[in-house]
């Protein structure tokens, strides 16, 4: 085989390649993954039925804000019939609290309260996301939800909360999410403002 046959033969084989691995990413992107894949370990859950609601959410998104009473009022409406998981998913380049909210929520729920610090967080979002340190904030909430402080300071950067957020972040890159808020509907990636009528379809 002569030098060009060579080169020809490595194009073609770099152009497959290519290919090929443009098909996988997009594959990795958009097809459907298993509920419970999705799910993770259902860490933080509430409310139960059949269809499943997954979110990979950001704590200081002011899109993931945005959701948070609507999407109250889609698990109220279809109580019984759905359970609502929530996974973290830091977006740490664009949000510089994001990481220690999550930190803070995690810690929380080490004490039964996750969806306390989750809702308060959410709810005072403009108050902590801009300050430089929120350390002593999310303390000062810690109080305010009757946790237990000195545990909850002990907790709040330790090994045992940083895995468990990083289990969500590991999984939120494998599925190559790039933004907040990301749903999914028992499985299938879904635009917030279509799950109202995902849910209605798969109601029996």
């Amino acid at each position: 085989m002569n030098i060009k046959s060579i080169l020809i033969f490595v194009a073609v084989t770099l152009g497959v390649l290519a290919g090929v691995g443009a098909l996988l990413w997009q594959f990795g992107s958009n097809a459907d993954k298993p509920i419970a894949e999705v799910a993770g370990e259902n860490k933080h859950s509430q409310g139960s039925g059949d269809i499943k609601i997954v979110e990979f959410s950001d704590f200081q998104c002011p899109a993931c804000l945005s959701v948070q009473e609507p999407l109250k009022v889609i698990l109220k409406k279809y109580e019984g019939k759905v359970e609502f998981v929530y996974r973290y998913f830091p977006l740490t380049s664009i949000h510089k609290n994001a990481l220690m909210s999550a930190q803070a929520a995690e810690a929380a729920g080490l004490q039964g309260k996750f969806w306390e610090m989750h809702d308060k967080l959410f709810t005072t979002q403009a108050t902590w996301g801009g300050v430089s340190d929120p350390r002593e904030v999310f303390v000062g909430y810690a109080n305010e939800l009757g946790l237990d402080k000195e545990k909850f300071v002990g907790d709040l950067e330790s090994q045992v909360v940083r895995e468990a957020v990083n289990v969500d972040l590991l999984a939120a890159t494998r599925y190559q999410i790039n933004g907040t808020p990301t749903f999914y509907v028992n499985g299938v990636k879904t635009e917030f403002g279509q799950i109202d009528a995902k849910i209605q379809g798969l109601v029996k």
